[in-house]
């Protein structure tokens, strides 16, 4: 009677404990973007001549809608408020991206048209002007806008941090740049 009673109790549960496993579709993207830079963030670093041109181009996907890893570049040259030189440089960082708007209020906090993501992330940072690589991190935050369905803008404010970028000790590349994100 004990095994009967068992067997039912597994067909049952096996039976109607049955549901569809969805996994979570993978969202692909890649985006392109150009802005500014500078060298420093001290009150002296702020003045024109200080300022250069910022690309920045990325691939990435979301696990979820909380979580995303991104491979990027950022380049090209910045100044630096010692000297007149455009100081090259090329910076491969990989990111983990968090999707605020998802992690404060769940689910469609603003209808998924605007988004607010912060990344942080490490990369390899190679100085053509000294020649030589350094290790940097990456910190940033995203304002993202839907323009149409795989479509969005976005607004990155972000700094690469590191020793001994220009000046021989804590360094930081702060930039902003306005790009496009083509969602796959």
């Amino acid at each position: 009677m004990k095994i009967k009673y068992l067997l039912f109790l597994i067909i049952n549960i096996t039976l109607f404990a049955q549901k569809d496993i969805v996994t979570p579709k993978k969202n692909w993207y890649a985006s392109i973007a150009y802005g500014l830079q500078m060298s420093g963030i001290k009150s002296e670093d702020f003045i024109s001549s200080n300022v250069a041109p910022l690309t920045s181009l990325a691939i990435g996907v979301w696990f979820t809608p909380e979580i995303a890893l991104q491979l990027g570049y950022k380049g090209n040259y910045y100044h630096t408020i010692s000297d007149n030189n455009k100081h090259y440089y090329g910076f491969v960082v990989g990111d983990v991206l968090l999707n605020i708007n998802e992690i404060v209020n769940g689910k469609k906090i603003w209808e998924e048209n605007w988004k607010i993501v912060i990344h942080s992330g490490a990369g390899y940072f190679y100085n053509n002007y000294y020649n030589r690589p350094n290790v940097c991190g990456n910190f940033g935050i995203i304002s993202s806008i839907k323009i149409i369905k795989k479509l969005n803008i976005f607004v990155d404010i972000s700094a690469i941090v590191g020793w001994d970028l220009y000046q021989g000790d804590d360094d930081i590349l702060p930039g902003c740049v306005l790009g496009v994100q083509y969602l796959f």
